[in-house]
């Protein structure tokens, strides 16, 4: 369906019958175009899945499958990639702007000035296929395409570990056909790489339980992953007091240890140019957009500035001081715009169709919903899945991990107290399916009828 015999005179049906803001924008079309056509797939699809009861999943060898929904899933990223070539802008654009600087001359600088404002990994993942390809942003796209397959194998493992190959194969094939994240691998964005890492490096930490030198590698490439997101080094929390709880102490230390080995150069460059203890000079920012006077939940950045960006070192200090008096002077505000902060992490998608200060027409709001069903469908399964496995003792034992649970309320946490974007809780979306793919018994089993 994602041909130039269909898509394209699809896109003008939509540009002369659409909302309003369609009219003088391609690539607003091209976005909408995509979604709708994946909706409808993505509808097909789970109807068929309804109907057939997922026995599909339940019967055969579910490794054969799952190498037939991996097959499935390149093909259409492919088609994603050929087809829907939109534009690197806004943080794409930045990231490949910085990359390409890297690979040329050796230096993490931007404007000719050294800089810390975005974390070093994935920049400097993006300037090794630079120095290899050259600016080929065909290489880059083709790498997000090969980071989901190798994501999708290490879930695969992951899922199974934690379970079983059938619930495997079910959360694994939610993952792959999961519409925004097909399409943002056309995107150059750190999320492809960040979760390949991370997942990697929670699977290798599963695995240290049975085998202590699986811990030196989980930390090495928890690292990583948080040099592509700080934000990643709050769920270090988890492993920390599963380790304490089980008397883990091995494993943590050297999962911490090797954790410290990867992120120590890169933060103590940073506080040699910046005087900043940090991996990135942007932590402070979004702490402060999350916490001012005009704050409203998004990633918003005010016209006017209280602190000079140019020092980025002086910035992210301002910024951070800014933020804790406005906590302190409004904790109701701060309270409420946790919340929305909250509702636009897990409630909205790409905002394509919305824009998010206004409210939108009805006629956008269907557009909307439609463009973004595949991934509310998701969330809603997903959560009354969580709840109460978390809170029932024969759905915990049933569920294989409580995991997935806890790593999702500490992504929920940590965006409570930053702020809210749409596409920050791509990285979750593996827990969510895993947790929709769950059969859980019934708390209580029902009395035989006597014949």
């Amino acid at each position: 369906m994602i041909t130039p015999f269909f898509f394209q005179p699809f896109c003008s049906f939509i540009q002369n019958h659409g909302p309003g803001r369609l009219k003088n924008d391609v690539s607003l079309v091209y976005h909408v175009a995509f979604w709708l056509i994946a909706f409808a797939w993505a509808f097909y699809f789970g109807v068929w899945v309804w109907k057939s009861s997922w026995a599909w999943f339940e019967t055969g060898a579910p490794w054969r499958k799952f190498y037939l929904i991996l097959a499935a899933a390149v093909l259409i990223r492919l088609a994603v990639i050929l087809f829907v070539n939109l534009p690197q802008v806004s943080d794409a654009g930045h990231y490949d702007q910085l990359a390409m600087t890297l690979a040329q001359t050796g230096n993490y600088e931007d404007g000719g000035k050294p800089t810390a404002f975005r974390p070093v990994g994935y920049v400097a993942f993006l300037a090794g296929i630079y120095r290899i390809f050259g600016h080929n942003l065909w290489a880059a796209k083709l790498a997000n395409l090969l980071l989901d397959v190798f994501s999708l194998l290490v879930l695969w493992k992951l899922f199974s570990f934690w379970k079983d190959e059938k619930t495997a194969l079910k959360a694994t094939c939610m993952v792959a056909f999961f519409v925004p994240e097909i399409y943002s691998t056309q995107n150059l964005l750190s999320e492809q790489f960040f979760v390949f890492l991370w997942i990697l490096s929670i699977y290798l930490w599963e695995k240290a339980a049975g085998r202590k030198v699986w811990s030196f590698f989980s930390g090495i490439f928890f690292g990583l992953s948080a040099l592509v997101r700080p934000v990643a080094l709050v769920w270090s929390i988890i492993p920390a007091i599963i380790a304490v709880k089980q008397r883990r102490w091995v494993c943590l230390s050297a999962f911490l240890l090797m954790t410290a080995a990867v992120a120590a150069p890169w933060v103590y460059r940073n506080h040699d140019k910046f005087g900043r203890w940090a991996l990135s000079t942007h932590a402070g920012l979004g702490f402060w957009m999350g916490a001012n006077p005009q704050a409203n939940g998004h990633y918003n950045m005010p016209d006017s500035l209280p602190f000079d960006l140019s020092d980025q070192g002086k910035a992210e200090r301002a910024a951070w001081k800014l933020g804790w008096d406005y906590v302190r002077s409004h904790p109701l505000e701060y309270l409420r715009l946790g919340l929305v902060k909250e509702a636009v992490l897990f409630g909205l998608d790409y905002n394509f169709v919305f824009d998010l200060y206004e409210k939108p027409s009805h006629k956008e709001l269907i557009w909307g919903i439609a463009g973004q069903a595949y991934w509310w469908i998701l969330l809603f399964f997903g959560t009354i899945k969580a709840v109460p496995t978390l809170f029932f003792r024969r759905k915990r034992a049933e569920a294989g991990s409580l995991l997935p649970i806890w790593t999702l309320l500490c992504w929920a946490a940590v965006h409570f107290f930053f702020v809210g974007v749409g596409r920050y809780h791509h990285p979750v979306v593996p827990f969510f399916a895993f947790l929709a793919a769950l059969v859980l018994p019934p708390d209580r089993q029902k009395p035989k009828t006597p014949r």
